[in-house]
Order: structure tokens, then C-alpha cells, then sequence
């Protein structure tokens, strides 16, 4: 079984997947992993993307019970506040890989969520839905309302601690409309019990034929990202496999590692000097106290979710054994193989 860490992340245990005892989500890793080597993005029509910033300083993993959040990766920093709430979790996280995925296929800066919920959460988030309190639709509901009314800056300073320095700030999404008639769709589906079995309501209304999903209408909620997100998106998008990233997404720590990974091998051409232990709990471990137990407990947490990493991409050469005081990045094969006309990511840090 895997373990639940302080950060709220899933960590898997020590699983020897040789073995027949394997958790079914890991399962499922090791399964789309050998689906990649079979078949790449492109061709599986799986290729996603999310952005240099977002990959560099995430989202918190477990609810921080705060308006307020900040991360920190150097000399960027991430900052989010927003009245709901801060998001929190694999669903805000792959909101944003299909926010950002549609802004880049229709090189439009408005996005209009799908036809239906149900479409949405099966075709684009690739979860399967359930209703009640606590279900998929009403968790996957919470988080896109406190993701999209969200302000989330990106602080990028060329020199953090000098009198004199240079900065960018990057906001997400300039407003939206989430209508009426969508809410009361979404609001219905809290009656339905979330431990329903196959042949009732729940199960039906999410395996309803395409003549009801017609007869329900179209969904009008949009977002509209700034001008300035929406350049990041479409200008130097991070490509990565959704197929991978969906499969990681009981542990959003093991997310994070995955595109960040699939970022740095985007550009780097040498092996990286060790990247302190300490410095990488800043970006990565939310949850566990900057203390030498908390640096610990950090580092056995991010092994063990980059092993479950190296199920999905395994071409990433990582050395996180080294007794150097750090990970060391090693030039890799691209998960996503590049454009023909890609000169590759420029160096965001």
C-alpha cells in the first residue's frame, strides 16, 4: 500500500514490482509506461503541456487551510491568493495541464470548458466521475472554482537579496463566466450518492449516450487567460505525455517531479552540479517542516515518488544517490520527442 505523508501527498512505499503485490495505481504507471514505449504523444494523441513557471514552483498537496500561499525555487517564486480558498492537489494540477493544453491546440486565449461535465472529466481530466459530497465531480468542481479565481503571480528575480534587481510578474486568467445553467448541472449531481453502484443513476448519467448529452445543451463557461500567461502558453509550452501525467495523479508530488524532469531534460546539454536537498523541499516539499528531520523525511518522500517517475519515463537518467549533498540531473532523452523546427526550452532559471 502506499503511505499518506505530512505533505498529503501519496508516497508510494517500498514496492519490489517484480512481484504480483503491487498497488493498482502503480499498476497502472508501469502499464502506460510500456503504452509510451509502444506508441509516443503525438501519435496517441496524448501530448499535453504546461508552462515553464508552473513547473518550476507548484501548487501545495494537501489543503493549506490558508487565502495565502507562496513557493520557492530560487530566484522565482510562486504566489497565489484566492478568497475560495488555495488550490490544492492532483485536480487543480490537471486543470491546468487541459487549460493550457486547449490554449496552445486553438491558439486562442478563451477557453470554453467542455460540452458537458461529463465529457470534461473523462475526456480531459481522464478521471472517472462520481457524484455526492465528496465525490469526483463536486472535488474536481471545489478546485476549479478556487483555481480560476485565483491570483497567482510569478516572480522572477534575476537577483534575489540586491538593492537593484529585474522582475516579472505572470497572471493567470483575466476572468471568466461560469453559467447559471452549468452550476445547476453541477450542484444536481451532490444528490447522487458517491457509493452508487453500476446499474443505478450515478453510473448512468456519466455513461449517457450521445443523444442526452445533446438533449442537455452546450456548456457556456469560459475562461480567458492574460495576454501575458497566454504568450508563455503558446511561445515555450512544456511538452509533456498526458497519458503519464494522468497515470501519476494519486500522487501530485510525482507529478510535479515528472514535468519538471521533462522540462529540464528539455535544454540541458551537461550534467547539472548537485541541487541541494534543502533547495528542492523548497520547491517540492510542502508539508514537511524545514527542519534536518523534516530535510529527511523530504528526500525518502521524493525518492521514492521519483521512482514511481522513472516507471512512466524511463529513459530519465536522475542520480539522487550521490553523496555530493544533492540530485544531480543528467542529460536525458526527451519524454516528448522535440519539433523538427524546435530549438528546444530557453532557460527559464
Amino acid at each position: 500500500m502506499a503511505e499518506s505523508s505530512r505533505s498529503g501527498a501519496m508516497t508510494p512505499a517500498k514496492v519490489d514490482y517484480g512481484r504480483d503485490q503491487v498497488p493498482d495505481w502503480i499498476r497502472e504507471v508501469i502499464e502506460t509506461g510500456l503504452a509510451i514505449e509502444r506508441e509516443d504523444a503525438r501519435s496517441a494523441g496524448s501530448l499535453g503541456f504546461m508552462t515553464r513557471a508552473l513547473v518550476s514552483a507548484s501548487m501545495p498537496y494537501k489543503d493549506p487551510k490558508t487565502k495565502f500561499f507562496e513557493r520557492k525555487n530560487g530566484d522565482l517564486t510562486l504566489t497565489m491568493l484566492s478568497p475560495k480558498g488555495v488550490p490544492y492537489g492532483r485536480y487543480p494540477r490537471l486543470l491546468l495541464s487541459w487549460l493550457i493544453t486547449e490554449a496552445v491546440t486553438t491558439r486562442s486565449p478563451v477557453v470554453t470548458l467542455g460540452d458537458t461535465l461529463a465529457k470534461f472529466l473523462r475526456t480531459t481530466i481522464g478521471v472517472e466521475a462520481t457524484g455526492g459530497k465528496r465525490g469526483t465531480a463536486t472535488r474536481v468542481s471545489e478546485q476549479m472554482e478556487r483555481l480560476f479565481k485565483s491570483l497567482i503571480s510569478v516572480d522572477h528575480r534575476d537577483q534575489p537579496g540586491a538593492r537593484s534587481f529585474s522582475f516579472e510578474n505572470i497572471t493567470l486568467v483575466r476572468g471568466g463566466t461560469i453559467d447559471q445553467e452549468d452550476m445547476r448541472r453541477l450542484d444536481a449531481l451532490d444528490a447522487i450518492d458517491a457509493n452508487a453502484g453500476e446499474g443505478d443513476a450515478s453510473s448512468q448519467f456519466w455513461r449517457t449516450d450521445a443523444r442526452r448529452l445533446e438533449e442537455q445543451g452546450q456548456w457556456n463557461s469560459q475562461v480567458e487567460l492574460t495576454p501575458q500567461f497566454f504568450r508563455e502558453c503558446i511561445e515555450t509550452p512544456v511538452p509533456l505525455d498526458l497519458r503519464a501525467y494522468r497515470a501519476l495523479s494519486p500522487s501530485p508530488m510525482a507529478m510535479d517531479i515528472y514535468s519538471w524532469c521533462s522540462y529540464r531534460m528539455s535544454y540541458i546539454k551537461r550534467q547539472t552540479r548537485p541541487i541541494p536537498w534543502p533547495i528542492l523541499q523548497a520547491q517540492f516539499g510542502s508539508g514537511f517542516p524545514f527542519t534536518e528531520q523534516g530535510v529527511r523525511d523530504f528526500k525518502k518522500a521524493f525518492k521514492r515518488n521519483l521512482n514511481i517517475v522513472r516507471l512512466a519515463y524511463p529513459d530519465l537518467r536522475v542520480d539522487e544517490t550521490s553523496d555530493r549533498g544533492g540530485l544531480i540531473l543528467m542529460p536525458s532523452r526527451p519524454h516528448v520527442a522535440k519539433l523538427s523546427n524546435s530549438g528546444g526550452q530557453r532557460r527559464l532559471f
